[in-house]
Protein backbone atom coordinates (compact mmCIF):
# COMPACT_ATOMS: atom_id res chain seq x y z
CA UNK A 1 0.00 0.00 0.00
CA UNK A 2 1.63 3.33 -0.97
CA UNK A 3 0.78 4.87 2.57
CA UNK A 4 2.39 2.29 4.09
CA UNK A 5 5.23 3.01 1.94
CA UNK A 6 5.32 6.83 2.68
CA UNK A 7 5.44 5.73 6.55
CA UNK A 8 7.70 3.78 6.33
CA UNK A 9 9.84 6.45 4.35
CA UNK A 10 9.00 8.82 7.27
CA UNK A 11 10.64 6.36 9.89
CA UNK A 12 13.76 6.20 7.49
CA UNK A 13 13.85 9.65 7.85
CA UNK A 14 13.31 9.79 11.44
CA UNK A 15 16.31 7.03 11.67
CA UNK A 16 18.33 9.23 9.45
CA UNK A 17 17.51 12.67 11.15
CA UNK A 18 18.47 11.03 14.66
CA UNK A 19 21.73 9.40 13.67
CA UNK A 20 22.92 12.39 11.97
CA UNK A 21 21.13 15.78 11.55
CA UNK A 22 20.09 15.84 15.62
CA UNK A 23 23.69 15.56 16.64
CA UNK A 24 24.05 19.30 15.22
CA UNK A 25 21.03 20.71 15.80
CA UNK A 26 18.34 18.97 18.13
CA UNK A 27 15.74 21.27 16.43
CA UNK A 28 15.23 19.46 13.09
CA UNK A 29 13.24 16.50 14.59
CA UNK A 30 10.63 19.11 15.21
CA UNK A 31 9.48 17.99 11.24
CA UNK A 32 8.52 14.92 12.20
CA UNK A 33 5.75 16.46 14.82
CA UNK A 34 2.53 18.16 14.29
CA UNK A 35 3.88 19.94 17.61
CA UNK A 36 0.38 21.30 18.84
CA UNK A 37 -1.30 18.27 18.21
CA UNK A 38 1.26 15.71 19.57
CA UNK A 39 0.06 14.08 22.92
CA UNK A 40 2.51 11.73 24.53
CA UNK A 41 2.92 8.84 27.22
CA UNK A 42 6.93 8.25 27.31
CA UNK A 43 9.25 7.67 30.29
CA UNK A 44 9.04 11.45 31.18
CA UNK A 45 5.12 10.77 31.83
CA UNK A 46 2.14 12.34 29.86
CA UNK A 47 2.45 15.20 27.91
CA UNK A 48 -0.70 16.55 26.88
CA UNK A 49 -1.90 18.29 23.96
CA UNK A 50 -0.30 21.75 23.13
CA UNK A 51 2.85 21.06 25.75
CA UNK A 52 4.72 19.02 23.41
CA UNK A 53 6.57 21.78 22.03
CA UNK A 54 8.29 22.61 25.89
CA UNK A 55 8.50 18.72 26.39
CA UNK A 56 10.20 18.52 23.05
CA UNK A 57 12.72 21.73 23.67
CA UNK A 58 12.87 20.57 27.27
CA UNK A 59 14.24 16.81 26.64
CA UNK A 60 15.15 15.86 23.48
CA UNK A 61 18.48 17.77 22.75
CA UNK A 62 19.09 15.08 26.05
CA UNK A 63 19.36 12.90 22.82
CA UNK A 64 21.09 15.07 20.40
CA UNK A 65 23.78 11.91 20.38
CA UNK A 66 22.15 9.09 19.83
CA UNK A 67 21.81 6.33 17.37
CA UNK A 68 18.24 4.90 17.49
CA UNK A 69 17.70 1.16 16.13
CA UNK A 70 14.19 -0.82 15.03
CA UNK A 71 13.15 -3.99 15.89
CA UNK A 72 9.45 -6.14 14.48
CA UNK A 73 8.53 -2.24 12.86
CA UNK A 74 4.89 -2.69 11.82
CA UNK A 75 3.22 -0.24 10.18
CA UNK A 76 -0.70 0.30 9.30
CA UNK A 77 -2.21 2.86 7.27
CA UNK A 78 -6.00 2.88 8.27
CA UNK A 79 -6.77 5.90 5.48
CA UNK A 80 -4.27 7.62 3.10
CA UNK A 81 -4.16 10.29 5.74
CA UNK A 82 -4.04 8.25 8.72
CA UNK A 83 -1.61 5.23 10.20
CA UNK A 84 0.51 3.85 13.02
CA UNK A 85 3.51 2.16 13.75
CA UNK A 86 4.63 -0.58 16.23
CA UNK A 87 8.36 -1.46 17.32
CA UNK A 88 10.77 -1.83 19.64
CA UNK A 89 13.42 0.72 19.36
CA UNK A 90 17.04 0.76 20.97
CA UNK A 91 18.24 4.39 21.76
CA UNK A 92 21.95 4.50 22.23
CA UNK A 93 24.91 7.16 22.64
CA UNK A 94 26.03 9.97 24.81
CA UNK A 95 23.80 12.48 26.70
CA UNK A 96 24.61 15.95 26.75
CA UNK A 97 26.54 15.70 30.39
CA UNK A 98 28.47 12.82 28.65
CA UNK A 99 26.94 10.23 30.17
CA UNK A 100 26.63 7.02 27.77
CA UNK A 101 23.12 5.69 27.67
CA UNK A 102 20.97 2.85 26.44
CA UNK A 103 17.56 1.77 26.23
CA UNK A 104 15.32 -0.41 24.72
CA UNK A 105 11.38 0.24 24.63
CA UNK A 106 8.39 -1.29 22.88
CA UNK A 107 7.12 2.61 20.87
CA UNK A 108 3.66 3.25 19.05
CA UNK A 109 3.17 5.99 17.30
CA UNK A 110 -0.22 7.38 15.26
CA UNK A 111 0.67 9.33 12.19
CA UNK A 112 -0.98 12.06 10.56
CA UNK A 113 -0.96 13.31 7.02
CA UNK A 114 -1.30 17.09 6.26
CA UNK A 115 -0.35 18.99 3.16
CA UNK A 116 1.57 15.84 1.87
CA UNK A 117 3.42 15.23 5.02
CA UNK A 118 3.57 12.48 7.33
CA UNK A 119 3.48 13.44 10.95
CA UNK A 120 3.62 12.11 14.37
CA UNK A 121 0.47 13.05 16.77
CA UNK A 122 0.24 10.51 19.31
CA UNK A 123 3.24 8.32 20.78
CA UNK A 124 3.23 5.90 23.44
CA UNK A 125 6.26 4.44 24.89
CA UNK A 126 6.72 1.82 27.75
CA UNK A 127 9.65 -0.44 29.09
CA UNK A 128 8.25 -3.85 29.89
CA UNK A 129 8.00 -5.21 33.67
CA UNK A 130 8.80 -8.33 34.92
CA UNK A 131 5.95 -9.52 36.83
CA UNK A 132 7.59 -12.56 38.35
CA UNK A 133 10.13 -9.88 39.81
CA UNK A 134 7.89 -6.54 39.63
CA UNK A 135 11.39 -4.76 38.35
CA UNK A 136 11.42 -2.62 35.38
CA UNK A 137 13.44 -4.35 32.27
CA UNK A 138 14.82 -1.77 30.36
CA UNK A 139 15.68 -3.69 27.78
CA UNK A 140 12.78 -5.75 27.06
CA UNK A 141 14.60 -8.90 26.78
CA UNK A 142 15.69 -7.83 23.66
CA UNK A 143 19.36 -8.87 23.29
CA UNK A 144 20.39 -5.04 21.45
CA UNK A 145 22.56 -6.72 18.83
CA UNK A 146 19.39 -8.53 17.08
CA UNK A 147 18.17 -4.80 16.32
CA UNK A 148 18.72 -3.05 12.60
CA UNK A 149 18.97 0.43 11.57
CA UNK A 150 18.22 1.93 8.41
Amino acid sequence: MKEEEEILDFYKGWARCLNTEFNNDSETGKKFYEIDQVVTFDLFGFTGRGAFKEHFEETFPYFANAHVDFRDLEIFATSKTSGYATMFQRLRGKAVDGKPFEMIYRITGLLSKNNGRWQWVHEHVSFPVNMATKEADFTSSIDPKKAFHF
